[in-house]
């Protein structure tokens, strides 16, 4: 899966020249505000639809813009296909070779991964945080996982609509024992897919000499949901929502028995989000026997460069890795091999040179 040239349109401070990138490494550098990270998020959203720095899709778009969309040319299996994701307004459009597409297949097009200082949320932030790095990784590797989800979310609404009927009077109680039945049927599926992927990431961690940290997904299963639904059916009704359901599941990261957020550093969380990136990179390879893209967004002095470099040597042949560093040590670690360095200065490339 290589990505071989990118064109943006209208998104945050970039170009709209088409950008043209090495099948290898890339390596974006310049100065502070330039767009070193603008040019690494066109490419997620290229791929995601979304951004890796935030979840306000229309902080994406220039100033003052109309529209933004980002497209480029993925060779995947011997094929070039051309990719397009454009937003006008609320309306999305989704394109491959210029036919457009549901999500779901636009989706299973092109594959990428993110480090970046913002998923130290999934270490620290809130639960949302957590259940949001198992979907997205579910995701990546069960494509049909996302229509679960939605379904999931689907029934989720409907039923607290019921408890918010009841609790003003406008159905009856027992209106719930069919809602329940197809809650728990569509949370079963999204519970299992999570706590499976859960044990194949620490496993992978394990694998690839991650931290020691011990990751606990807490996740109820069928029986147990029913009986927590029965139990607190007054409350629910109360509430005017459902208390229960994978929307409250928890993933824990825990070290020495602890939350890890509370006992390692700022670098050692670092580097935990960093392996558990590496871990997903290679679970992904052993499933489609092909690497994603791989993207590394400011690495910093806090990161263990010895760690880091024993990390890249590991990374599936053929993965192509763009990253930027404000720090030419850790850039260092990947110009040991081919490599492309793209210069960036007020969202434009001004240089770029291979290197063999």
């Amino acid at each position: 899966m290589i990505l071989r040239s990118l064109t943006a349109q209208q998104f945050r401070n970039l170009d709209a020249a088409d950008q043209a990138f090495h099948p290898l490494a890339n390596i974006v550098v310049g100065r502070n505000g330039q767009g070193k990270t603008n040019l690494l998020e066109a490419i997620y959203f290229l791929a995601t639809t979304k951004s890796f720095r935030t979840s306000r899709v229309g902080s994406l778009f220039r100033f003052d813009a109309p529209a933004v969309r980002v497209a480029g040319a993925l060779e995947r299996d011997g094929l070039t296909r051309t990719l397009a994701v454009a937003l006008d307004g609320a309306r999305r459009v989704l394109m491959i070779n210029g036919e457009k597409v549901a999500l779901p297949a636009y989706l299973n097009a092109m594959s990428v991964f993110a480090y970046s200082q913002s998923r130290l949320e999934v270490i620290r932030g809130a639960p949302e945080e957590r259940r949001r790095f198992l979907d997205r990784g579910i995701a990546g590797i069960h494509p049909g996982y996302l229509e679960e989800l939605t379904r999931y979310g689907r029934v989720l609404k409907q039923r607290n609509a019921l408890l918010h009927a009841i609790a003003h009077g406008d159905a009856a109680a027992s209106s719930l024992d069919a809602w329940n039945d197809e809650f728990i049927a569509a949370a079963s599926i999204v519970t299992r897919a999570r706590a499976a992927y859960a044990t194949e990431i620490a496993a992978e961690l394990v694998r690839i000499g991650g931290p020691d940290v011990t990751m606990t997904y807490g996740g109820a299963d069928e029986a147990t949901l029913r009986e927590r639904m029965a139990k607190l059916r007054r409350e629910e009704i109360r509430a005017r929502m459902s208390l229960v359901g994978p929307q409250r599941d928890t993933l824990e990261f825990l070290a020495g028995g602890r939350a890890a957020h509370e006992v390692l550093s700022g670098g050692e969380q670092k580097m935990l989000v960093l392996f558990l990136k590496f871990a997903k990179v290679a679970l992904f390879r052993r499933r489609f026997d092909e690497p994603p893209l791989f993207l590394l967004d400011d690495i910093d002095a806090e990161l263990d460069l010895e760690v880091l470099q024993k990390l890249l040597i590991r990374l599936p042949a053929a993965t192509q890795v763009f990253a930027t560093s404000a720090k030419e040590s850790f850039l260092q670690a990947l110009e040991a091999g081919s490599h492309r360095r793209l210069t960036l200065e007020k969202g434009r490339v001004t240089a770029s040179r291979d290197f063999v």
